[in-house]
């Protein structure tokens, strides 16, 4: 099986960049392979080679986080329609609401099942960003699309269920070992 992570960073120390790192890692060992599609900060990580990392530029500094986020996203789903030409993945992989446009459209694109894998939601982040709302509509969208929504708290998948209307059988939760990720499998999607 082939795996397309999308993410916004792909950096040491960064606990999402750890997450996507664990899972990568996991599943390359499984011989599966996987491919990770991030922003191109300058920085690099440490990561096992057989995961393939492809990193987006952005000469775009933005007004927010949202705006510039959407931005990447243009350059993420260009990148990505390029990667399912090339490598023809099985599954997306987003995180959080920052790579759901860009996987929103690859998986129109390439009409693979699309995952997402919400770390927090904006609920929980208590909405105090002016672009609070369409952040969550597009955590919203995120759960609409995905086929299924994973989740690392039960904080968050309340919030998923309750917030943002996911049903309860697309949400599958995580459990973590020594605050790594522990294991989770693709099949049966």
């Amino acid at each position: 099986m082939k795996i397309l992570f999308l993410t916004r960073r792909f950096v040491d120390g960064d606990d999402i960049s750890e997450y996507v790192k664990s899972l990568a890692e996991k599943l390359v060992e499984e011989d599966h392979e996987a491919f990770v599609l991030a922003f191109d900060d300058g920085e690099y990580y440490s990561v096992d080679e057989r995961v393939e990392v492809e990193r987006v530029p952005l000469h775009y500094e933005g007004d927010s986080l949202y705006s510039w986020s959407m931005m990447l996203n243009n350059e993420m789903k260009e990148k990505g329609r390029e990667f399912f030409e090339e490598k023809d993945f099985d599954i997306i992989h987003a995180n959080d609401w920052l790579t759901v446009p860009g996987a929103t459209a690859i998986k129109k694109y390439s009409e693979r099942p699309f995952i997402l894998t919400l770390h927090s939601t904006e609920n929980e982040r208590g909405f105090s960003d002016p672009n609070s709302e369409v952040i969550s509509e597009l955590e919203w969208k995120g759960g609409y699309n995905a086929e299924k929504i994973l989740v690392n708290r039960q904080s968050t998948y309340d919030s998923a269920v309750q917030d943002l209307d996911v049903p309860e059988e697309k949400n599958r939760g995580l459990e973590s070992f020594n605050g790594r990720l522990a294991f989770i499998s693709f099949k049966n999607l």
